[in-house]
């Protein structure tokens, strides 16, 4: 009986040593599934956070304002005015424009750019382009001129042409 006694506390104490042990296991295995449940997700959403951080930086560096210089200052620049008879002597004209792409695409397109903006002149006479207001409704033609005719509408008008600078130095009568 005493055997008996002594094996039953035996079978007791590795029985529970072994569900101990089994109990442990579980919790570490339990344990080890959150925790890389939990770091899954934590690297995913830091990275969709860089991902998003770096397009976002990408639209910043192409969004960044440029200049294009069309007439350099001081280059005397003639446009005719409406009947022939007036011409208007640009000193400089300067476009600030919203994105590289337009300045890439002002530049590679330079004579229809010009041509377009002696088109707006050729409608204007001597006492439009007397006025600040006429200079200034001359300055939004071109601008929205240039725009239209690169593509920059719409959504996409803050891209292109965002400013003209525009300096006329006299209008004189051809002979």
């Amino acid at each position: 009986m005493e055997n008996e006694n002594i094996n039953s506390k035996e079978g007791k104490s590795r029985k529970s040593r072994s569900s101990f042990l089994m109990t442990l296991i579980i919790v570490i295995v339990v344990a080890l599934i959150i925790s890389g449940i939990t770091s899954f997700f934590i690297v995913r959403i830091l990275t969709s956070n860089v991902s998003s951080s770096s397009d976002q930086s990408s639209q910043v560096s192409s969004t960044t304002p440029a200049r294009v210089v069309l007439i350099m200052e001081g280059s005397r620049y003639t446009m005719m005015l409406k009947g022939g008879y007036d011409i208007a002597v640009v000193d400089s004209l300067q476009l600030d424009v919203g994105s590289n792409q337009a300045r890439d695409l002002i530049t590679s397109n330079r004579l229809e750019v010009l041509e377009a903006i002696r088109m707006i002149f050729m409608n204007k006479t001597r006492s439009e382009l007397s006025t600040p207001q006429g200079i200034e409704l001359t300055k939004k033609q071109i601008k929205d001129s240039i725009n239209e005719m690169l593509g920059f509408t719409g959504e996409r008008k803050s891209l292109g042409v965002i400013k003209v600078t525009m300096i006329i130095m006299t209008i004189t009568t051809s002979q």
